[in-house]
């Protein structure tokens, strides 16, 4: 991808989640993701995986949209 589209597409990810709707989406991600739980001993491999999966995903969009 070149660096034109990657910006782009930065732009396009602040624009869907850097306002009241898409705050609010972004935090039921964040809810739906379970990223402030405590993933305890009972989780299955298959079951880890998947919440890692949602996780990742919910980094993936945070990093996106962040100033940093």
């Amino acid at each position: 991808m070149e660096n034109k589209e990657i910006i782009n597409l930065i732009n396009a990810y602040k624009a869907v989640f850097k306002n009241s709707n898409g705050e609010e989406v972004l935090e039921d991600l964040r809810k739906f993701s379970l990223i402030d739980e405590q993933a305890g001993a009972t989780l299955t491999h298959s079951e880890c995986a998947y919440r890692n999966a949602l996780q990742d995903f919910y980094r993936y969009i945070e990093a996106i949209i962040s100033e940093d």
